[in-house]
This record gives C-alpha cells, structure tokens and sequence, in this order.
C-alpha cells in the first residue's frame, strides 16, 4: 500500500479565532472554547495546555474546496446539487449507512468510491472510511489565546456628533429618545450581572429577587422605547484568538494512495490560496493564514507547495 504524506507548517499571518462547540454535559472552558489541551507536564507533574488548530476545521476546508467547484461546474450545466449529493459530497452524512452490516451493499459502495474521488479520498458515512487523515496543527512552545476587546458604536459617537447633521431634522428627535434608552438599558444589564452574580455567590433573598425582578422589568421597558432596534447600538464585546505570527505543525496522510488524490488535493489548496481564511471574525483583523508542505510518496520527495496571500499556490515538482 503506497501513502502519500504532506508534512505541513501553517503560519497565522493574523489572529485566528475559532470556538469549539460545547459537548453536551460540559462547559466551556475559560478561553470561551477556544480549541485547547494538554501537552506536556511540568515540573510538578501539573499539565501544561496550549491551543491548537483543530484537524477537522482544516480538513473540512478542504474538503469544501474540493468540492464547491464541483458544485459551480453542475450549477452552470443546469444541473445543480440534489440536497442529499451536498450532503454527502461537502459533509460526508449519508443516513443509508446506518443500516445493520448486513444490508450495507459493498459492491454499490465500491463503486461509488470509483466514481466519486470526494467520497473516495474523504469518505462517507459509516460505510465508506475516508483515507485522508490529518493532524491537529501544534505550535513549536505551548501558547494560549489571548483576549480581544472591540466596541460598537453608537451614532453621536462618530465625528464627533456631526453626523447627526446630515440625519433628516424628523429623526433627531427620534434618535436622541432611544439613545438615552440605549445607555439606560445598558447600564440596567450591567446592574443586573452583577445582582445576578451575588444571588449565585450568595444565595436567594426576598430582597435581591425583587431587585432582579424590578431590574429585568426596566430592561424591557428600556427596549421597548428602542423601538424596532432592539439591540443595543453602543456596546463592548471580546473573543478570543490564538496569535499572529506563530507558525503552527502538522500534517495530512493519505492512505492506498492514488494520483487523483494529489491533483484534488493540490487543486484544494490552490483555491485556498487565493482566501486563506479560516475561524471567525474576519471583518476584526483574525482569520488569515499562510503554509507550506513537503509532499513524500514512500518516503520520496515529490513536491513543495506554498500557499496563502491571496495569490494562487506555488508548486515544485521533484519526481
């Protein structure tokens, strides 16, 4: 059985944030569930963490960009994805799989892994194995996210108010009345955190739930003077993301190899190339990546590829 490897080093060009989902039973962690573990121990046998890129968040990247030309290419012939084929192509559900073992028909499988090189490379179901394996992407030292802070604002906040001087004279009036609601309701939240906060450290009171109740009832009177904007316009807000310019290792394997895996593989790097993107919060600053593999077939060096920039992938060939 002949495996390809692609032994590959990532560099956050700007911070990444990503949040892992909160398994059922558990809680976040204190990073907001960001992707965290364990690596290592120290001296005093205490674990050492450090955050990490999750294999499924760069392998469901390539994934979609394996498949997404697929999709453009069926749409412009007229004949665009059955939901079922997205499914199945982009995230590998396929409900007929569960069956008992027994009914699973293994020649229609095989055959479907001949026709279908997405399938065949990244799997489906429980009845097709994918046979590329990736890696979490580790950095050199243990590191951890550190926190963002960012503000929206309001509109008398900009120019300093100036702006309100090209608002219709009508909707001042209107704007100044939910202003003063927006901070009135802001500062009743804040005030309800913290009375929040001491029911959890302190206990219930007769006293502390009437100012709860009697906060909570301000809120809603607060929002329905905003009108139709519920939500607050001037507000604070954080996340958390791992650093920029940290590069970051792993790698992809592709098992029983086959010389359609490099070519989709390739390709799906090369159209991330051109957006390396990946997390969340790309409008704040996070998100861009760049990366490089070494590509060996049996042990033997066959390409170089570099990608990231928003320029297409640089690749060179040895054998």
């Amino acid at each position: 059985m002949v495996n390809a490897i692609f032994n590959m080093t990532l560099v956050t060009e700007q911070p990444m944030s990503i949040t892992l989902p909160v398994a059922e039973g558990t809680r976040a962690n204190r990073f907001e569930n960001s992707p965290i573990m364990t690596r290592g121990v120290n001296d005093e046998g205490k674990g050492e963490q450090t955050c990490y890129i999750p294999a499924t968040t760069f392998r469901g990247m390539l994934r979609r960009q394996a498949v997404i030309p697929k999709m453009e290419e069926r749409k412009k012939s007229d004949n665009p994805y059955m939901l079922s084929e997205a499914y199945a192509d982009l995230i590998g559900q396929d409900p007929g799989s569960e069956q008992q073992a027994n009914e699973i028909d293994l020649v229609a499988l095989k055959k479907q892994r001949e026709e279908n090189p997405v399938i065949d490379l990244f799997g489906l179901g429980l009845g097709i194995q994918s046979r590329l394996k990736v890696s979490h992407f580790l950095p050199e030292k243990n590191i951890l996210p550190e926190v963002f802070t960012t503000a929206r604002k309001d509109l008398g906040d900009h120019e300093e108010g100036k702006l309100l001087d090209l608002l219709h004279p009508d909707e001042l009036s209107t704007y100044h009345k939910r202003s003063t609601a927006n901070s009135n309701k802001s500062r009743a939240e804040t005030l309800l955190r913290s009375l929040s906060a001491k029911k959890k450290k302190d206990g219930t009171s007769k006293e502390l739930d009437a100012q709860i109740k009697e906060t909570e009832k301000k809120i809603k009177e607060y929002t329905d003077q905003m009108g139709g904007m519920e939500n607050s316009s001037r507000a604070i807000f954080s996340f958390y993301a791992m650093p920029q310019g940290v590069e970051w290792s792993g790698r992809l394997v592709v098992t029983n190899y086959k010389e359609r895996d490099m070519e989709m593989i390739c390709s799906a790097l090369d159209r991330f190339s051109q957006y390396p993107m990946l997390g969340a919060q790309h409008a704040r600053g996070c998100g861009e990546i760049s990366g490089r593999a070494e590509v060996k077939i049996d042990g033997v060096l066959v390409k170089q590829i570099s990608f990231g920039g928003f320029d297409a992938a640089k690749i060179d060939e040895f054998a």
